[in-house]
């Protein structure tokens, strides 16, 4: 019985890792650029109902 680990999980490993990391990336570089998106400006201030 050996014991290295097989290469699929070596690959699945590295797959997981350059994922997570690429998702970091993305999402810490792009947030930064992209806008909210605007509420309409025709719609009224919301109110509080009477009690």
């Amino acid at each position: 019985m050996k014991n290295k680990p097989s290469l699929w999980m070596i690959v699945a490993g590295a797959f997981a890792f350059l994922a997570i990391a690429a998702y970091l990336f993305f999402a810490l570089t792009l947030a930064e650029h992209m806008e909210p998106y605007p509420a309409p400006q025709e719609k009224a201030p919301t109110t509080n109902p009477p009690m």
